[in-house]
């Protein structure tokens, strides 16, 4: 693939990556609502006519102890974006809870997400993101002993062809979801 087609593959997938993340940030909260929010960034990313492949979710259920929560809460996962505040009040009230039982810090409201994004070359040589997400919550039928940590991974690649098409009503509604982040 000539240097300028990969360019504008890799700004085209770039494009369809943060059309997807404003979108998503539009109309959920990603830290309350991170399961919601990064469904709309996948549908998201398949109206923009990107491809995703080889998704595999796990769900882990466990009860933490401070170490754990701590790894987790200090980035164990590295965000693409500066630390949240609102996530770190998140993992701050956690750990108070932790240590002291009868607060019962832990509802089934706490939650928190982090998004996790690298860029590799397909087989066929195209640019492809490889997306990681977290989302950890607690549980609901033990809110204040236990959490559950949902994990997916998979790949998007940008369909050349279709975004072609695509790429202006794409850019448009960018560039209107990019001023309204301005705000």
């Amino acid at each position: 693939m000539p240097p300028s087609s990969f360019s504008e593959h890799h700004e085209g997938l770039h494009s369809c990556l943060r059309l997807a993340q404003l979108t998503a940030d539009q109309a959920f909260d990603r830290q309350r609502e991170g399961k919601a929010w990064f469904e709309c960034y996948l549908q998201t990313l398949e109206s923009s006519e990107v491809t995703l492949f080889e998704r595999t979710v796990r769900r882990l259920p466990f009860t933490p102890t401070d170490a754990v929560f701590e790894d987790v809460f200090a980035g164990l996962i590295p965000a693409p974006q500066p630390a949240n505040l609102a996530f770190v009040r998140v993992a701050s009230d956690l750990m108070a809870g932790l240590r002291q039982a009868d607060l019962a810090l832990l509802t089934a409201r706490t939650a928190c997400s982090r998004l996790n994004i690298d860029f590799d070359m397909h087989s066929d040589d195209t640019p492809v993101a490889i997306l990681f997400h977290m989302h950890c919550k607690t549980d609901p039928e033990r809110p204040r002993t236990r959490l559950i940590v949902e994990l997916e991974h998979l790949g998007a690649k940008l369909e050349r062809p279709a975004f072609e098409r695509w790429r202006e009503k794409l850019e448009a509604r960018l560039q209107a979801l990019s001023n309204l982040d301005e705000l």
